[in-house]
């Protein structure tokens, strides 16, 4: 992949009561950051859940803003996910290569947000970002972030979880067209690998795969009730460290989730509108 565009950095899953939803996911034996408050500009607030190289977001907005119109809208049809972070070395380069890739990004955005300690220690996360216009890609917004104080995010504490899960391996989104979907989320991250699967295509990046499937084949496969009737990041995949503590952590939870092959299964409506799917990190997606 370009040197600017590495893959991902991290998912965003939209909530609309974040309290609720940090409790959702506690009881799926996440262990969630403290409730951080962006920026006045940014009118948002979120926890976040620490992997091993990549990470995901319960982000809820607080107050309206223009810089969060892009989540508004997506809320308006629900929760679940809704937006994901690229990762670079220098939001700065990621523009630049998306402007060689023939998309109109917008201009380098700098925010922060303030990070507590155990014993009362507190210290901030700075990040710099550049979006993609909304509706560029189907599903979901794309964005690049630079980490600029990894050592605030990734923090120890964070990355212990009861359900032993270490990464992202995967997310599907159902659409309408696969193969133009997947040939404009390929773009963004030049350098990928795309291939056709049942149903669908995926693109592959070094950590993680993103599949694009049509949404008859999406709805029956992540029990939808029905086929969605517009583009939306439907499931996560996880890639779990013990597949027995992971069902002892949902049990402790009271989580409904069932067998999936070796994996295991968790319908949208226990995971604050996105399906989760977690399988043995070692196992192939």
């Amino acid at each position: 992949m370009t040197a600017a565009v590495t893959g991902v950095d991290h998912v965003v899953i939209g909530v609309a009561d974040l309290d609720r939803a940090a409790a959702t996911y506690r009881r799926l034996g996440f262990t969630l950051s403290s409730r951080a408050r962006h920026s006045a500009a940014m009118g948002t607030a979120n926890h976040t859940i620490m992997l091993e190289h990549d990470y995901f977001e319960l982000l809820a907005v607080l107050t309206t803003t223009d810089r969060n119109a892009r989540w508004r809208e997506a809320l308006r049809r629900g929760e679940g996910v809704v937006g994901v972070a690229a990762a670079t070395p220098s939001a700065a380069a990621a523009r630049e290569a998306w402007r060689a890739a023939g998309f109109d990004p917008g201009e380098v955005v700098a925010f922060s947000r303030p990070v507590e300690r155990p014993g009362g220690v507190r210290t901030e996360a700075r990040f710099e970002t550049v979006s993609l216009p909304k509706d560029t890609l189907p599903a979901l917004s794309l964005f690049a972030c630079e980490q600029l104080t990894r050592e605030a995010v990734w923090l120890p504490e964070l990355m212990s979880h009861s359900n032993t899960v270490v990464a992202i391996r995967k997310l599907s989104l159902s659409v309408s067209d696969p193969v133009a979907a997947s040939r404009q989320w390929a773009r963004a991250f030049p350098g990928s690998a795309t291939s056709s699967i049942a149903g669908g295509m995926r693109i592959r990046l070094p950590r993680h795969a993103i599949d694009f499937l049509e949404a008859e084949v999406a709805g029956q496969r992540y029990r939808l009730g029905r086929p969605l009737d517009h583009a939306k990041c439907v499931a996560l995949d996880f890639g779990v460290r013990s597949m027995d503590a992971c069902w002892e952590a949902l049990a402790q939870g009271r989580v409904k989730a069932e067998p999936d092959g070796d994996g295991i299964a968790i319908r949208a409506d226990e995971a604050c509108g996105v399906a989760i799917t977690m399988a043995p990190a070692s196992s192939p997606v």
